[in-house]
């Protein structure tokens, strides 16, 4: 737990945003933490120390797609945000660029715990 707690703090220090997203009973199901990089959103949501899910994701998506990741993992979490945080910077030469596997759990606007309502035609 101490390593995996170290993992967590160590996404805040490098700037990543935290969700704490709830079931329909108000009880903490997932957390979710979050940085946008250089047109990327580099994300990882986690249920407990075993099973997480990491990825990056195009900032701007056609928001009538699926979103899709150039970079997903799925395994343990200190695993995760390991590999999560050496990512290569996006536009650096070994960085990943092509579109992978859906991800919607993944993408920051499809799991917000509120509903954006908009007109038709409005950008968020």
């Amino acid at each position: 737990m101490d390593l995996a707690l170290s993992k967590v703090i160590e996404l805040r220090e490098c700037g990543f945003q935290f969700l704490h997203l709830r079931d329909e009973d108000g009880q903490l199901d997932r957390i979710m933490a979050f940085k946008q990089r250089r047109g990327y959103i580099d994300s990882i949501l986690f249920w407990s120390e075993t099973e997480a899910r990491a990825g990056r994701l195009p900032a701007v998506r056609d928001s009538t797609r699926p979103a899709q990741a150039v970079w997903i993992y799925e395994g343990q979490l200190i695993e995760a945000v390991e590999r999560l945080l050496n990512l290569p910077e996006p536009g650096a030469r070994n960085a990943p660029t092509l579109m992978k596997r859906t991800a919607s759990d993944l993408a920051v606007v499809t799991t917000l715990p509120f509903k954006l309502n908009l007109p038709p035609g409005a950008i968020a």
